[in-house]
């Protein structure tokens, strides 16, 4: 029988199909084949395993076991701390609620004003920040609109302060939630070694017996089971609980760390409105204390490289090499004239004239020694590296009145680093008003001071208990009435008497300023001797000078620089030096600075004792000025007091009644009484 085309089709489709199948046959017969080999290969690994580990003697074998639920149980309760870590820390002004998430967001709750929120960079771990209350004035009775006014400027201020450096923030809040994290993993922790402790410690009879008998009934084991699922869920679910994310993200922002977080509510509003000009704000106090750093570092390079002969000014991170080399031979050809008649060298010893500031420095130290040997009391001191015969023993950064600027508080970190500063000493009124959110103000302080540096500190009449403890716990000394031994140096200080706030200023104990002044008077002239009394208020410098026990006083306040004044205590017939620093009004304030801000670089010898000083200027151009090395004034017979300028040029100094800033060494025959640090008038801080 002839076979037709359809029966031909057919028995080709079937030879397909069977075909396929045998090949899926195949395919599966494989995959079988691989998973009992791979299975084979597991088991004969855990067999292997196992008979290693029963070759393992006893001992090692609890060890391991040991460390192995250790582990295994720390990782988990970490895990569980992280998930569920709260922790408050301010923003801004505001008090404000850390919680960590599992949403992989970051979200700042504004309340009525609306959110922010933004993609976490810590990818599944998230944050949510909700803002609590302005911290207001403890007594809100005596409130006015003059001290409102006032904290509501503040409250700008800070909020600023949070535009232009989010990260001491944000670090501040995550170091509380990891904090808090731990925390959390150790109470987990703890419980569960406990329960492990109970179990290894309890009898075989009744407790593991009566143990083993529930767990062998389904019913009680799966109940077990479910209640530690449950208690997990508990604490992970909310944690991972995603919310609709709103808003939208805003142009105003665009170029900024904050392109393409989404705001919603009123803040868009606000941030759409003002954004343009804190975002302007911001990027011009970037780009101004960028070259202050630049110029900083510039002019400390070149006074370096002249020993510290002469002042040096830095613009746009340059130095004036042709004038800087004429005011080092002026000043070199000056000391060989005054040297020559208190020296026995001969006319061919004089140093000529040579090209090059390192020259000509090198000429000038010829004559050192013999200007050093013995000291006339009428001679013309000198600066530079003659009159610092011990300088780099022991070095002290000095700083006073920053009242919160951020970045000038990063400057003086900047010139620990370049002075290799020993000890940062900061002179008071580090905070605004030494509210609770202000610690920002410490801790940007702590991290700019080298961790190799040491650190004390005086309380002002801005900065609160809380200030001070905050200080503390980031491992600061904070001058408490008694003698303290910093690095080497023995510091006396104590809180001033004043406390202002936004109220206004009010004594903060019993004691007036007089009477802090006479207390610390009398602990000086006690049994340790004191190298330096940091004290914020200059008007307790009478008592101690008249004391005379402490032959060096620090003290800022006043926002006027004043340089150093030497007097002969008439209890004692020592010198007692006395040193005033600062800036202007407003020279410490948010942004740039507006005035001359100073700070000071203080050289002691082996012994405590202060041989040189030197002031460092931040100009409101963004120029920087390295000032000379400047000895301790000496005493010339006849004479009362001394004061010695920081700067040469009258126009450094903010202080219209300070003395006329006399050629970088000469001491004035007679202070002039507006430069007396005791005048009361000009006490006042701004």
């Amino acid at each position: 029988m002839a076979r037709t085309d359809t029966d031909a089709g057919t028995e080709a489709d079937t030879n397909v199909d069977t075909g396929a199948v045998g090949r899926a046959v195949d395919l599966w017969t494989g995959a079988l084949t691989a998973a009992r080999r791979c299975g084979a290969l597991v088991l004969t690994v855990l067999l292997s395993a196992r008979t290693r580990w029963r070759r393992l003697r006893s001992g090692t074998r609890a060890v391991i076991s040991t460390a192995a639920m250790i582990l295994t149980s720390s990782l988990v309760s970490l895990l569980l701390g992280l998930s569920t870590a709260t922790a408050s820390a301010p923003v801004g002004p505001h008090e404000a609620t850390w919680s960590t998430t599992l949403d992989s967001t970051v979200t700042l709750d504004l309340g009525p004003l609306g959110t922010a929120s933004m993609q976490s960079p810590a990818g599944l771990l998230g944050v949510k920040v909700v803002l609590g209350e302005i911290p207001g004035d403890p007594a809100p009775d005596a409130a006015n609109a003059a001290s409102v006014g006032q904290s509501l400027s503040s409250d700008a201020a800070s909020y600023l302060s949070l535009i232009s450096h989010p990260d001491l923030t944000i670090r501040q809040g995550l170091y509380g939630l990891a904090s808090d994290a731990l925390r959390r993993a150790g109470v987990i922790e703890a419980i569960f070694l406990c329960c492990v402790a109970a179990w290894s410690l309890a009898p075989t009879k009744p407790l593991r017996e009566t143990v083993r008998a529930g767990a062998s009934q389904r019913w009680a084991a799966a109940v077990a089971v479910s209640a530690v699922v449950a208690a997990v869920a508990s604490l992970l679910v909310p944690a991972m609980r995603t919310t609709t994310v709103h808003g939208s993200t805003l142009s105003a922002l665009e170029g900024t760390p904050m392109a393409r977080a989404r705001f919603s509510g009123r803040i868009a509003d606000i941030v759409t409105a003002y954004g343009p000009k804190a975002r302007s704000f911001v990027e011009a106090n970037k780009d101004f204390y960028a070259k202050a750093d630049t110029n900083l570092r510039a002019a400390w390079k070149s006074a370096e490289q002249t020993d510290g002969l002469v002042d040096v000014t830095a613009a746009e991170g340059k130095v004036d090499t042709e004038d800087l080399q004429a005011r080092i031979k002026e000043a070199s050809a000056k000391t060989v004239v005054e040297a020559e008649p208190a020296s026995s060298a001969s006319p061919q010893e004089t140093p000529q004239s040579t090209e090059g500031a390192a020259a000509a420095a090198a000429a000038a130290t010829t004559v050192a020694s013999s200007a050093q040997a013995t000291p006339s009391t009428t001679a013309t001191p000198t600066t530079g590296a003659r009159s610092v015969s011990e300088r780099g023993r022991k070095t002290a950064v000095l700083t006073t009145d920053l009242h919160c600027n951020l970045d000038v508080i990063a400057f003086s970190g900047v010139l620990d680093q370049l002075s290799d500063a020993d000890i940062h000493m900061d002179d008071g009124d580090l905070t605004m008003t030494g509210s609770d959110p202000e610690r920002v103000c410490v801790d940007a302080l702590t991290q700019a001071v080298p961790s190799s540096t040491a650190k004390v500190a005086t309380v002002g009449n801005h900065d609160s208990d809380a200030t001070a403890a905050r200080l503390r716990s980031q491992g600061w000394t904070v001058t408490n009435g008694s003698v303290q031994k910093v690095a080497g140096i023995t510091v006396l200080g104590d809180d001033d008497a004043d406390r202002t706030t936004a109220a206004g200023t009010k004594p903060r104990s019993g004691e007036t300023t007089e009477q802090v002044a006479a207390r610390l008077a009398k602990v000086s002239c006690g049994r340790t001797p004191v190298d330096v009394i940091l004290i914020h208020q200059p008007a307790t410098f009478d008592p101690l000078m008249n004391e005379g026990c402490a032959p060096l006083l620090l003290a800022g306040h006043v926002h006027a620089e004043r340089g150093m004044t030497t007097a002969i205590s008439p209890q004692t017939g020592r010198p007692v030096s006395g040193i005033i620093s600062g800036a202007g009004k407003g020279g410490t304030s948010l942004g740039s600075v507006t005035e001359d801000a100073f700070l000071h670089v203080l050289s002691f010898d082996s012994t405590g004792a202060l041989v040189s000083w030197r002031a460092v200027i931040l100009h409101p151009d963004a120029s920087v000025t390295v000032g000379a090395w400047r000895p301790v004034a000496g005493i010339s017979p006849g004479q009362e007091k001394v004061t010695t300028a920081s700067t040469p040029d009258p126009s450094a100094s903010v202080n219209p009644e300070q003395t006329p800033a006399e050629v970088p060494g000469e001491v004035p025959a007679e202070s002039e009484e507006g430069a007396e640090p005791q005048d009361q008038a000009d006490l006042s801080d701004g």
